[in-house]
């Protein structure tokens, strides 16, 4: 049986590669499905799934928006964030854990910059009050 090589990446991670003999995204203007043989193709992916049946059966991804490349049997699909999961059921809740784990990453960030910002200004009157 033919298939799509297919590579799923954000900038941090391969989320997925390997042969597929399928793959179904959404662009803007709706559904559209990629089998062995389609002509080449580029498309916009709004955040949303993508769909694919590889040898362990149907898989599918939450994407946080993106760019799908099809060439030469390539389908490179380059996307800000991606959650892979086997079963329909397990997407929604893989999604809300990783909302969580972005959420305190960025409290996270947030206190960093603040504790830098206090800092700062306790130099800078320190600088003025030795002036």
């Amino acid at each position: 049986m033919s298939t799509i090589d297919l590579a799923v990446r954000t900038p941090v991670s391969i989320v997925y590669q390997g042969a597929v003999r399928r793959v179904r995204a959404e662009d803007q203007d709706g559904w559209f499905g990629i089998h062995p043989g389609c002509i080449d193709l580029a498309a916009v992916l709004p955040a949303g799934l993508l769909l694919f049946e590889d040898a362990e059966g149907e898989a599918f991804m939450a994407l946080a928006g993106g760019l799908l490349d099809l060439c030469g049997g390539c389908c490179r699909v380059m996307v800000r964030e991606a959650i892979l999961a086997r079963r329909l059921e397990e997407v929604a809740g893989l999604v809300q854990q990783h909302a969580r784990a972005r959420r305190q990453r960025s409290k996270a960030q947030r206190d960093v910059f603040d504790d830098l910002a206090k800092e700062a200004m306790r130099r800078l009157a320190r600088q003025e009050a030795s002036q």
